[in-house]
C-alpha cells in the first residue's frame, strides 16, 4: 500500500485502518481510529469494507485496479466534455446581429408594402 496515496484523512493512515480491521492496533491507536470513524462516515465505510475483504493480500491489486478504472472513466468524461464545447461567443453575436437585420428588414418591407397601398 506504500505505492498508493493515503485514501483516508490525515488523522489516520491506510495501514492503521487495515491493522484496525485485523485487530492488531494498540489501545491508543484503536481509540484514534474509532474517533476518526465517529467523525467521518467515509472512514467508517472504509473500515467496514476492509473488514469484509477476505484476502487482504490482494488489497494493493484491488486499489490499483480501482485507480486504473477511475482514470479510464475520468478520461472518457474529459473527452466527452471536450467534444461538446460551447459555441464561441463571437458566433453567437454574429447570429444575433444577422437575425436582427433580417427582422428589421422584414418589418421595413411590410411597412412600405402597407404604406404603398
Amino acid at each position: 500500500m506504500d505505492q498508493h496515496k493515503n485514501i483516508v484523512p490525515d488523522s489516520i493512515s491506510d495501514e492503521m485502518l487495515l491493522l484496525y480491521t485485523e485487530g492488531k492496533l494498540s489501545a491508543e491507536d484503536t481509540r484514534k481510529v474509532e474517533e476518526a470513524m465517529a467523525s467521518s462516515l467515509f472512514i467508517g465505510d472504509a473500515a467496514e469494507g476492509l473488514s469484509e475483504l477476505e484476502n487482504k493480500d490482494d488489497l494493493s491489486d484491488i486499489v490499483g485496479d480501482l485507480n486504473q478504472h477511475l482514470k479510464t472513466l475520468t478520461s472518457q468524461q474529459k473527452k466527452r466534455l471536450q467534444k461538446h464545447k460551447p459555441l464561441d461567443i463571437n458566433w453567437i453575436i454574429i447570429a444575433i446581429l444577422v437575425l436582427t437585420i433580417v427582422a428589421v428588414g422584414g418589418y421595413l418591407a411590410v411597412h412600405y408594402m402597407v404604406k404603398g397601398r
